[in-house]
């Protein structure tokens, strides 16, 4: 008692003020470190993947003719592996009233969600990165069983690039999202302007079903970290592995002590997406498709005047000069018409060589091609499967008729051309990986989306040529130039009418998910991926106030209603 006394004595004999005052601003301080800014950490957990997944699984029947639609039952989804053609048991087609519903609760957990932290979107986010990287190899059987893909195109089109996309939103998101402090100018000076990015409410997205873990999961992510709910409408076709990556996604909000209304799934045929893109209760649209249904996405959404983004498809083009690192180039090429098939929107379905380098090239990739080793990999030995089935397997007669057309025209087909029947599963969707060369481009293909195993070979002189053969093309999304000498390579491609490029590389800017995604003409508009493609999922709010209270915007009495003096008005 005597020291305290003693001690209360000191502090009145001198100025005790900033010593208050100092504890009280390192009071705010550690507040700040240690509980405002804290890291909110990943939260464990484990979900079963579906039986059918197990490689060597063998229950399904296999169908005679594989088809993803039932007999007299419209609501119901006949699912199967496209690889085998072995069934994988049928979905319900989500009802128009069960879509009204899932839109509102969707709707009503936004509320509260839209108030959260960015610090407790990314602890959803660093969770569901845990899961996807501790269960890689379930999450690509699961992939792999329902698109026929290899387990290695599954690694690296599907875990590979969802990782990097929660990767860099975790790391990056926030900055994007970040008020965007702008200048005023001069006669505004006393003001002070931003651009706020809010969220948008409820969003949608249909997505395509050539990568369905990523392309579902995808927008998810986006949507969630801008503060939105989302309404994912998967593609039919692979409406079997939904429930899986849904359930991943509801746990990971669940365990993070979210509602997992917030993410909605549904699947069904054309009419689930009509009534999807045409709600009123839809803020924006993600599409992932064909230039023919994105355009029926954009006449639906018109009705409600709801944004759209819209990812079309590519017709991309690789341009390779004489000069190229030919090891490096081709190995990158084969890459980007064999993985998944060529199933991939930013696929390599136009190769032109320079002349000089041209026969060499072809015949590297004849020896190549006819290498390559077709497969299900969740049943055969995946050491001896290089490239897996296709899902849409009506598209046969489409892709050997372009193939025909070619060849009619001049084109020499020196492997492959159609569909392939596989000897251990006949009833899988195969087609031969073709080569196909001495191309021009008034044959249909060069200006035809194939989305297969068709690699293509044109020949050019120049620039310019090689420039002109490309442009003969509607689509625009990705490209691809090969040369050594560097300040051509950039030269070319910052020329190409393409939404993305890359030089003497293939399809790396969508790992590098600061980028954004998308092309021009009928390959869409808008972007995905970046911070352009965060901002899409937000409504961009011009925002002024006054820098100081007591300096306001005057009406000075000459422009005062009644304005008293019209003329020196």
């Amino acid at each position: 008692m005597c020291h305290l006394s003693q001690l209360v004595t000191q502090m009145q004999g001198c100025d005790a003020l900033p010593v208050v005052v100092a504890v009280a601003v390192g009071s705010v301080v550690l507040y700040v470190i240690f509980f405002r800014a804290r890291t909110l950490p990943a939260i464990p957990f484990e979900l079963k993947p579906p039986a059918q997944s197990v490689p060597g699984w063998r229950s399904g029947e296999i169908l005679s003719n594989p088809s993803i639609i039932v007999k007299d039952r419209p609501d119901l989804i006949q699912c199967f592996d496209p690889a085998t053609g072995r069934s994988l048991g049928q979905v319900p087609a989500t009802t128009l009233t069960e879509l009204d519903d899932k839109i509102q609760r969707a709707r009503n957990a936004q509320k509260t969600w839209a108030l959260t932290s960015f610090e407790q979107r990314r602890q959803v986010l660093r969770t569901l990165h845990k899961f996807v990287l501790g269960h890689q190899r379930e999450i690509c059987q699961v992939a792999s069983r329902d698109s026929g893909k290899t387990l290695v195109d599954a690694t690296l089109g599907e875990v590979l690039t969802t990782a990097a996309k929660l990767q860099w939103t975790i790391k990056n998101g926030e900055k994007a999202l970040q008020d965007d402090e702008r200048d005023p100018g001069f006669m505004m000076m006393y003001k002070r302007a931003k651009v706020v990015y809010q969220p948008r409410g409820v969003v949608a997205a249909l997505v395509s079903w050539n990568y369905p873990f990523h392309n579902t999961v995808g927008p998810v992510i986006s949507a969630l970290f801008a503060g939105n709910a989302i309404v994912v409408k998967a593609s039919e076709h692979v409406a079997w592995s939904m429930a899986y990556w849904e359930q991943m996604v509801k746990r990971a909000l669940n365990v993070c002590g979210h509602n997992p209304d917030l993410v909605q799934f549904v699947t069904g045929f054309a009419d689930v997406g009509n009534a999807v893109t045409a709600s009123p209760n839809i803020d924006h649209v993600t599409f992932i498709g064909s230039p023919e249904v994105g355009k029926l996405v954009m006449r639906a959404a018109s009705a409600n005047l709801t944004p759209v983004t819209l990812e079309l498809g590519g017709k991309d083009c690789a341009i390779v000069f004489a000069d190229a690192d030919m090891k490096q180039c081709v190995p990158v090429l084969m890459r980007g018409v064999v993985q998944n098939a060529s199933q991939n929107c930013i696929g390599i379905e136009r190769i032109l060589v320079q002349a000089q380098a041209y026969d060499g090239f072809v015949a590297e990739m004849e020896r190549r091609m006819r290498a390559v080793r077709l497969g299900a990999v969740l049943d055969d030995d995946p050491r001896e499967v290089d490239c897996g089935a296709m899902v849409l397997g009506y598209c046969f007669d489409r892709l050997e008729a372009l193939v025909a057309d070619a060849v009619s025209k001049g084109a020499r087909c020196l492997v492959g051309g159609q569909a392939y029947k596989h000897p251990r599963h006949p009833q899988g969707q195969y087609f031969a990986p073709t080569l196909l060369v001495d191309v021009t481009p008034e044959m249909e293909i060069t200006r035809t989306e194939t989305f297969g195993p068709i690699m293509v070979v044109m020949k050019f002189t120049d620039e310019k040529d090689a420039l002109d053969q490309v442009h003969s093309s509607p689509y625009g999304l990705g490209s691809s130039v090969f040369s050594g000498d560097r300040g051509r390579g950039r030269r070319v491609a910052l020329k190409l009418r393409t939404g993305m490029a890359n030089v003497n590389d293939f399809g790396v800017n969508y790992i590098c998910q600061a980028l954004p995604f998308g092309g021009v003409g009928i390959s869409g508009f808008g972007r995905f991926a970046g911070p352009e493609g965060l901002r899409a999922l937000c409504v961009e709010k011009a925002f002024t106030e006054d820098r100081l209270p007591f300096v306001k915007t005057p009406i000075p009495p000459i422009v005062d209603y009644p304005i008293q003096d019209a003329e020196k008005g």
